[in-house]
């Protein structure tokens, strides 16, 4: 079974990776539509293409720009959160002294 660690963030390397992913996809979408571009009017095809693939890229960006400013304003919130209050400390237990002197026990 594995042991799960409770944190509030998200998996750094997964995030990572699938943003770089997109803007990699992103970046050759528009490497193809750049090659495809036609020279003259007769390439009008090629040429609708390109377009459709420049328009999928941007989409492809915009999306990917949106999901790292949604990280972002996560993570800061949860900075603000974790920055409030001490941090947890060790409680001692009580002797049995302490709990004569409270008069907690009876002797």
């Amino acid at each position: 079974m594995k042991k799960y660690e409770h944190t509030p963030y998200q998996s750094a390397f997964g995030v990572i990776f699938r943003i770089n992913v997109r803007l990699l996809f992103s970046s050759s979408l528009t490497f193809a539509g750049w090659q495809m571009w036609p020279d003259s009017a007769l390439g009008y095809g090629w040429g609708f293409l390109a377009i459709c693939l420049f328009g999928s890229a941007l989409g492809m960006l915009i999306e990917t720009l949106r999901e790292m400013t949604k990280i972002y304003v996560r993570d800061r919130e949860i900075e603000k959160y974790m920055a409030q209050g001490n941090k947890p400390t060790a409680a001692e237990f009580a002797s049995d002294e302490d709990l004569r002197n409270s008069e907690m026990v009876d002797d």
